[in-house]
């Protein structure tokens, strides 16, 4: 039998890991957080924010895996994968609103070659 243990608190969090201030700070941004499971076992956290124009994701797969990407009408504009979490939401974070000058807005196309 598995040994449960207690939650801690974000502060000890952020002092055991650092990098987890700015989910905080999404947090307190009014993102939304889902854990995401397969076969009951956590393979991912995710952050959310959906406006009228847009969504903007993070997904944490461990210390080492972070992918953040940006969703319109149409599908993904923007992506980026990466292995430090601050950078990859800091970079979701620096851009533009979309319909502003430097938003992306050319929808990415899977490179897969799909066969029925």
């Amino acid at each position: 039998m598995a040994a449960t243990r207690d939650p801690i608190t974000a502060a000890e969090a952020v002092r055991r890991f650092p990098e987890l201030a700015i989910l905080l700070d999404l947090r307190d941004h009014d993102w939304r957080f889902h854990l995401l499971q397969e076969n009951d076992d956590l393979v991912a956290v995710a952050a959310t924010n959906s406006t009228d124009s847009h969504t903007d994701a993070v997904f944490v797969f461990d210390r080492h895996h972070v992918l953040a990407n940006r969703l319109v009408g149409d599908g993904v504009v923007w992506m980026k994968d990466g292995t430090d979490l601050t950078e990859v939401v800091t970079d979701l974070l620096a851009l533009p609103a979309p319909g502003e000058p430097g938003a992306p807005n050319l929808v990415i196309r899977s490179s897969t070659l799909w066969i029925p």
